[in-house]
């Protein structure tokens, strides 16, 4: 087994703690999170971590269904290969909501409200080598009480993960969360 696969099939092992919810994230590199090799010293060959407290990054919401016939994905979302695997190709169409940029920085959370009242918060926790990021997600019920706990995840510049499992409209709400260069 690949260890791309081994480790997706370990994170999927936490679906069930989640309820409904799951989270995609592009596969971690062999360095801990920290962006460090092992043994805390920089990876050889890779730049230091810019001083950046703030960057940008595009929240997509869409909407997954089973229509009669597929109804296919929505060409203003773009090319998105994750829609078209598991578990995400368990829907045949996806129509976009709405799509919004947002500075996100490590001083406060961004938030932003998504179509079934819930309020998504991003945080940066750290800028890493190698042009990665540390973001912390959770979402928020509107009178206050946390709906989806905390999550962490480390991902590159422009490579979105996604959070999904809320139940929106006989569907599905998808949340695609990219960190823009």
């Amino acid at each position: 087994m690949t260890a791309p696969r081994a480790k997706w099939l370990r994170a999927a092992a936490w679906l069930p703690v989640l309820g409904a919810f799951f989270v995609l994230a592009p596969a971690a590199s062999a360095r801990h999170s920290s962006g460090r090799a092992p043994g805390g010293h920089a990876a050889p060959g890779q730049p230091t971590a810019p001083a950046a407290s703030s960057v940008n990054a595009e929240v997509m919401l869409l909407h997954a269904t089973n229509s009669d016939g597929g109804g296919g994905i929505d060409p203003s979302i773009g090319p998105l290969p994750a829609l078209r695997r598991p578990p995400f190709s368990s829907y045949n169409t996806y129509k976009l909501v709405s799509r919004t940029k947002l500075p996100v920085n490590k001083a406060t959370s961004a938030t932003t409200t998504l179509p079934n009242g819930r309020v998504l918060q991003i945080t940066l926790r750290d800028v890493l080598p190698a042009n990665r990021f540390r973001i912390a997600a959770s979402i928020n019920q509107p009178g206050g009480t946390t709906f989806l706990p905390l999550l962490e995840v480390t991902v590159p510049a422009g490579e979105p993960f996604f959070v999904a499992g809320q139940s929106y409209q006989a569907g599905m709400l998808v949340i695609g969360i990219t960190v823009l260069k």
